[in-house]
This record gives C-alpha cells, structure tokens and sequence, in this order.
C-alpha cells in the first residue's frame, strides 16, 4: 500500500503543479493582454487622431474649391454678360437669339412642307 500511496501522492503533486502552472499561465496571459491592450489602445487613439486631422484637411480643401468654383461662377456670368452688351451694341445676335430664329425657321420649314404636300394632293 505504500507504493500506492506514494504514486497517489507524486499525482497529486502533478496535478498540483500543473495546476499552478495553468492559473499563472492565466495571469501572465491577463497582465499581457493588459499591457498590450493598453498600448494597443493608445495607437489607435492616435491613428484616429491623425485621421480627424487628414479628414479636417481635406473638408478645407473641398470647401475652398467650393468656393472657388462659385467666384468662377460669377466671373463666368460677368463675361457673359458683357460680351452680350458688346454684342447688342454691336448689332450683333446673341447665341440665344440665332437658336430660336432657328427653331422658329425649322417650324416655318416644317409648315410650308406640310401645304406644299396638301396642294400636290389637291391638285392630283
């Protein structure tokens, strides 16, 4: 019974020591996470700051070009403008002007067409 005994002790020495082994490879592995966790934390705080600031930069840049884009607006039709008084002084038509005696001449095209085509029938 010794023997038996003694082999009973040396497992439960084992499971012991293996349980000890398991509970501080537990904290080693909290303490870690910890650290780690923390410094991770931290890396990322300032990733996001370097992003808010990438992010604040570029809404200056689109709002400055926003606003470019509305002074060209203006200058645009400022040109517009005086090119067509030049244009009036002138006596000269203005784009819009030649586009619809164009439409209107289409329309009067179209018309004689439509006559022309019902005085040929009538005179058949």
């Amino acid at each position: 019974m010794t023997t038996q005994t003694n082999q009973q002790k040396e497992s439960q020495e084992v499971i012991t020591d293996k349980a000890r082994e398991i509970w501080l490879a537990g904290l080693g592995i909290f303490s870690t996470i910890e650290e780690e966790g923390t410094r991770l934390f931290n890396k990322f705080v300032e990733k996001g700051k370097e992003l808010e600031d990438r992010g604040a930069k570029l809404q200056e840049k689109a709002k400055a070009k926003v606003e470019s884009i509305g002074a060209v607006d203006d200058i645009t039709k400022f040109l517009e403008e005086k090119v067509n008084q030049a244009f009036q002084t002138l006596g000269v038509s203005s784009h819009s002007e030649v586009k619809e005696l164009t439409e209107k001449v289409d329309q009067l095209t179209k018309t004689v067409e439509a006559l022309a085509k019902k005085l040929d029938e009538k005179s058949k």
